[in-house]
């Protein structure tokens, strides 16, 4: 016999019925007259409602456009386990390799026009962060 098997005979039985006690009352009879005000709704529920409704209005999009992704979404799936089961052949990974190259070479013009035409925009705008930080670092506790 083995260990697991004496244990489960020796032991005592781990469920035991339980008798079922009534339910408790879950309300309130209320011999008093209703409020003469509205109470007063927090200042976050109006927030908490705007946005209720905004979520209503936008959400037949959002299922829109998990629809429109969800073929693309698929075939992409499709490609990455296609590449995993071929990558377990050593002639596949070294055309990969080499394809790699290949693509890297093609698309360093783009990479270079891109560094070119974003970095002045990025520069700009770094320099004038930088500028307001320093306008209004004496003016700091009046701002916040």
């Amino acid at each position: 016999m083995t260990a697991v098997r004496k244990i489960q005979i020796e032991q005592e039985p781990v469920f035991t019925t339980v008798a079922r006690a009534p339910a408790a009352k879950l309300y309130v009879v209320s011999t008093t007259t209703a409020p003469a005000e509205a109470p007063v709704a927090a200042p976050g529920a109006m927030v908490s409602t705007l946005k209720n409704i905004a979520l209503f209005l936008i959400s037949p999009f959002l299922g829109l456009a998990y629809i429109v992704a969800l073929p693309f979404v698929g075939c992409g799936m499709l490609a990455v386990i296609a590449v995993r089961a071929a990558a377990k052949y050593q002639a596949v990974r070294t055309l990969g390799q080499a394809m790699k190259g290949g693509a890297l070479f093609l698309a360093a013009p783009v990479i270079g026009l891109a560094y070119i035409v974003f970095f002045p925009v990025l520069g700009v705008a770094a320099l004038a962060w930088m500028g307001g930080r320093a306008a209004f670092a004496g003016r700091g506790a009046e701002l916040r």
